[in-house]
This record gives structure tokens, C-alpha cells and sequence, in this order.
């Protein structure tokens, strides 16, 4: 995880890295659940526009309705989402 300021918070830099490695673990669990051309799949069962999506695996900061949507949608262990550690997926299977 990133550097935290004095008063706790993200440094920028710290913030723009922990938003790319978060980005790219999203990338990873499209990529596993829906494969290569699947994010418009994802984007519609999430009801955001493609488009959204494509920017939230970009970096984009992601409201948290929809990340909570996601990690209910797809079974990703937020711990996982957050940080890459662990296991990527609830071991007791999918919140649905």
C-alpha cells in the first residue's frame, strides 16, 4: 500500500499507485470472470456505461455503491481487492 501523510492520509503519489494496482486487480477479475472482449458484459450487469468501466480499470476513482456492486457481482474479496493479498475470491463462493 501507499505512504501515509502525517495526518493519515495518502500522499499523492501514493494515491495515484494505490488507484493503479486497484485498477489492475479489477482488470484481472474481468479478465478471469468474462474474459478479453467481456467488459461490456460486466459494464451492463454493473448498469454503468462501458465507457465507466473501461476508465475505472484505468485509474479512475470508483464510486463505492459500484465497487460494492462488483464485489457482490463477482465474488472478490475485498481484502484481495484492496491490497492483493490473500485470496481473490470468498472462499464460501459467490455473494449472490
Amino acid at each position: 500500500m501507499g505512504y501515509a501523510t502525517m495526518d493519515g492520509s495518502l500522499s499523492p503519489s501514493s494515491a495515484s499507485s494505490v488507484k493503479l494496482a486497484l485498477a489492475g486487480r479489477l482488470r484481472e477479475v474481468r479478465l478471469e470472470l468474462y474474459g478479453e472482449h467481456g467488459g461490456p458484459l460486466l459494464a451492463q450487469e454493473l448498469a454503468i456505461p462501458f465507457r465507466t468501466w473501461w476508465n475505472y480499470e484505468r485509474g479512475c476513482t470508483i464510486p463505492g455503491e459500484t465497487i460494492l456492486r462488483f464485489i457482490t457481482l463477482t465474488g472478490t474479496e475485498p481484502h484481495w481487492l484492496l491490497t492483493g493479498e490473500g485470496d481473490r475470491y470468498r472462499v464460501d463462493g459467490f455473494y449472490r
